[in-house]
């Protein structure tokens, strides 16, 4: 097992070299012994007179390589840079792609793209277990309280224990068109599609919108926002899932006292790569506002002259 607690420089150091994260990477991805992805057979020849080793599946014959099938599949960044890149986003405080980059010694493009593909395997697992038991839904928003109008309507779940403690926490975005775009509110139709996707639907408290907030959730409401805010100065509309779902995902690690950084390693290794294609698509979110003044200027002018009216 990799040491949670490791000091950053005796990580670097201990996971300095290509042998010893190959070795690393193969226990986490293969931990039962080498399964071959084409036939599932058990057996292989190693194949080390490249940078990183093959495994030659005895049966079918397919080479594949350590990273293959893995968030890092295709990447030219060495594999000792990912795995500092592991620990640095497994610390409670996670990490800026500004700070990544500084620390690891690579562009800013990079390190964003190094953080998003460790939050697309993040965002897998939590599409694979839904809220179950007790469930508690309810809304907020994420933005400043200055400009309502600019605010990312959110949804909140968790399963609850016998006292009402979250052991399981989600945090989405809804759909745009179960929004009230002006109001930036959440409509039914919102609420009803979480309950449908993320919980097994069986025992799901949903309060009405002016109903008092369960004070074990307030914490991870104001968690998230100070966090998105003081780590990454703010995060917009477009990839604000997978800073979510990062931040949930630590949240329930510490809940069920789960190692973070082993968690986060097998995950990586469990999850095919995410391209910079796919990334940086479209995706349907909700309009900014100041374009319906013509500029951001002009919306922010509209504000304070009603603040100074």
């Amino acid at each position: 097992m990799i040491p949670e607690n490791a000091a950053y420089e005796e990580f670097c150091e201990r996971f300095g070299t290509d042998e010893v994260c190959s070795e690393a990477l193969y226990q986490a991805r293969w931990p039962n012994g080498f399964r071959c992805p084409a036939c599932s057979h058990s057996r292989c020849y190693l194949i080390s007179t490249r940078r990183l080793p093959l495994y030659e599946c005895v049966s079918c014959k397919r080479q594949t390589s350590v990273t293959a099938g893995t968030v890092m599949e295709g990447s030219s960044t060495p594999l000792p840079l990912w795995f500092r890149a592991f620990y640095l986003l497994s610390r409670p405080s996670g990490i800026s792609s500004s700070r990544l980059s500084e620390l690891l010694g690579v562009t800013y493009k990079t390190a964003w793209l190094i953080s998003h593909k460790i939050r697309h395997a993040l965002q897998q697992a939590d599409q694979e277990e839904a809220l179950t038991g007790a469930v508690r839904v309810e809304t907020f928003n994420y933005g400043s309280f200055l400009y309502l109008d600019a605010q990312q309507p959110l949804v909140i779940g968790a399963a609850l224990n016998e006292e009402e403690q979250p052991i399981l926490v989600k945090i989405k975005q809804p759909d745009p068109a179960h929004v009230h775009s002006r109001r930036r509110q959440i409509e039914k139709a919102g609420i009803d599609a979480f309950v449908s996707d993320h919980t097994d639907g069986r025992n799901v408290r949903t309060p009405a919108r002016f109903d008092k907030s369960l004070p074990s959730l307030t914490g991870f409401k104001r968690g998230a926002c100070a966090w998105l805010n003081f780590t990454f100065n703010g995060i917009g509309a477009k990839h604000l899932q997978a800073y979510l779902d990062e931040f949930c995902f630590r949240i329930n690690a510490m809940l069920r006292d789960i190692p973070v950084l082993n968690r986060l390693i097998r995950l990586c290794a469990a999850t095919n790569t995410l391209i910079y294609k796919v990334l940086i698509r479209e995706k349907p979110v909700l309009p900014v506002p100041w374009r319906i003044w013509g500029s951001r200027a002009k919306w922010k002018g509209k504000h304070l002259s009603a603040w100074t009216a």
